[in-house]
């Protein structure tokens, strides 16, 4: 059995997966748009209906959904794990462009360095090390 977190965007998929693949050097293993599907309206041929993405062997589904009201910050939580404090702080600087800092990368009583943000898509990030 495998579970796969699904991500859903408002329109602004395709952005989010080129951040993340900036961020966590992610790879793109499939994405389908509306369009290559020959579903959904004119309007909506170039959004992403379907894709998966890798981040060190973790896999992902991501989504433009039309048809839902997405609440930004709410959807989906993630919490990554990086190697060092560094990876941290520099993963911290590109997401919280256009988002929004809930907690700054500081130490805490399990983590040298920990940080929270929610980014431009209105997915919460929690991000800390081991190390």
């Amino acid at each position: 059995m495998q579970i796969i977190p699904r991500i859903y965007m408002s329109g602004s998929c395709k952005e989010a997966i080129a951040l993340y693949m900036d961020v966590f050097a992610a790879s793109v293993d499939y994405m389908m748009t509306f369009g290559d599907a020959k579903m959904g309206s004119i309007e909506q041929k170039n959004l992403i209906i379907n894709s998966q993405i890798d981040i060190s062997g973790n896999k992902f589904h991501l989504a433009d959904n039309m048809n839902m009201d997405i609440i930004s910050g709410n959807q989906l939580s993630l919490t990554v794990v990086m190697n060092n404090q560094d990876e941290v702080k520099a993963a911290f600087e590109k997401l919280k462009v256009g988002g929004n800092v809930m907690i700054e990368p500081a130490p805490t009583f399990f983590s040298p360095c920990h940080c929270g943000l929610v980014d431009k898509y209105g997915i919460t990030w929690q991000i800390n090390c081991t190390k």
